[in-house]
């Protein structure tokens, strides 16, 4: 029999013990949900507030008119990052726009993101004006292209395009088509190897580039 002089100190221990493994069980499960590939999807960013919280710039001069976001300067691998660096498997839609003879797209599962030219690690598909052609490629400080496609008509400044990518493991798809027109160039690229999660973000290189109606939808594999 446990002396009454012991009981409660005994209680106090189990009372303690309790709490203790309740707070690491809430802690636990906040931690997972912190981490959860599907927090804060789907998500949706039109710009209407005229602001971009949220967003982290690397280079280039952002700014939002009338819910677009504009890049005003035509320097070379300037990125605007957004999200979660745990999201895995997702498609990323954005409407975008080149002001000039560089290319412009959009960059997902980013991490390690610096100032400079290809200064992150992820995948980027864009336009490029230089051979009229949608690309796809890998940076890891440094850049990799897989591949490319001839866009069906010159891609043109200040006009709008709609560019989607779909990530599951290691397989991309990639689209693009000018708006009012339907005829979609597609990329499908199976990897070897890929980052495997991480943010999204805009870029464009030696082009100002405008981008709006940003959307990120989780895939199941």
């Amino acid at each position: 029999m446990i002396p009454l002089n012991l009981r409660p100190l005994i209680r106090d221990m189990i009372l303690f013990v309790a709490a203790f493994a309740a707070g690491s069980g809430i802690a636990l499960g906040a931690l997972h949900l912190f981490r959860s590939p599907s927090r804060g999807l789907p998500y949706h960013d039109d710009f209407a507030n005229g602001g971009f919280s949220g967003w982290e710039a690397f280079d280039g001069n952002w700014n939002v008119h009338s819910g677009v976001m504009v890049n005003e300067s035509n320097e070379r691998g300037a990125k605007l990052i957004t999200g979660s660096p745990y999201w895995t498997d997702y498609a990323l839609d954005a409407d975008i726009s080149l002001n000039s003879t560089g290319d412009a797209g959009i960059i997902a599962r980013v991490s390690d993101a610096e100032p400079g030219v290809d200064a992150y690690s992820g995948l980027y598909g864009g336009l490029r004006v230089r051979d009229e052609s949608l690309v796809f490629g890998i940076a890891n400080h440094g850049w990799s292209e897989f591949s490319g496609s001839p866009m069906p008509n010159p891609i043109l400044p200040n006009v709008w395009y709609h560019i989607r990518m779909e990530i599951t493991g290691c397989h991309v798809v990639l689209s693009a088509y000018q708006e009012g027109q339907r005829n979609v160039v597609r990329l499908d690229t199976t990897l070897a190897e890929c980052p495997r999660q991480g943010k999204i973000g805009l870029r464009s290189y030696d082009s100002g580039g405008q981008w709006k109606n940003i959307h990120i939808a989780m895939l199941n594999p």
